[in-house]
Formats: structure tokens, sequence, C-alpha cells
């Protein structure tokens, strides 16, 4: 099983999503301030690694747990998609009920989407 896939796909909606969600917050906030949307920036990154812990250890653990069992590949991808996208719902929503649904949203996309691009051999 390539176990490239699993690191490529967390790399890619941890360094991606926050890139995204910054862009998201130019385009939404009235007052453009590039020095203070860095550093909002550079915090979404590191909070958005520190959040995404649990969710990488758990989704990681059932990759490991279906690669040994041997299921199909779009099924290990397709549940691995689904615990990402549950885990960071969770886990904002846990953070802020105010933010979850709006950076969720944003977070799953990107999940879906590294999930759907990365191939996954066995």
């Amino acid at each position: 099983m390539n176990y490239s896939y699993i690191f490529k796909y967390w790399i890619t909606i941890l360094l991606v999503s926050p890139l995204v969600l910054f862009t998201y917050s130019l385009f939404k906030s009235d007052i453009i301030d590039y020095t203070f949307q860095l550093e909002v920036f550079l915090i979404f990154l590191l909070f958005s690694f520190l959040f995404a812990l649990p969710t990488i250890i758990t989704s990681t653990g059932l990759f490991y747990f279906l690669e040994k069992r041997e299921v199909n590949t779009s099924v290990i991808k397709a549940l691995i998609i689904a615990i990402t996208v549950l885990g960071t719902f969770l886990t904002l929503f846990l953070v802020s009920k105010d933010i979850a649904l709006e950076y969720s949203i944003l977070y799953s996309i990107m999940a879906i989407l590294s999930g759907t691009i990365y191939t996954l051999k066995r």
C-alpha cells in the first residue's frame, strides 16, 4: 500500500486550506491590512496542524487497519475522506460553534479534492 498517499493527503489539506481561508478572509473584510492578514494566516496554519492531530491519528490508524485487511482502495479513500470531514467539523465545533460550519465546509472541500486527486496504489 502506498503510505505516501496519507502523507500527501494531509500535507495538502493542512497547507492549502489556511491559504484558501486567508484568501477568503481578504475578500470578506472591508479593510485589508496585509500585515494583520499574514499574521492570521500563520496562526491558522499553526492551529490547523494542532487541531488536526486527533483526526490525523484516527485516519492514519484507520488507513493502517484497512490496509492490513486488504480493503478496496476506493473504499479506503472514501472512509479517510469521511473521517476527515467529520473530524474537522467536530474539532471546529468544539473550539467555536460560530465558525464551525463555515470553516468546516472549506476544509471539507479541500479534503475531498486532495483525497480524489492523489491515487492510492497497492
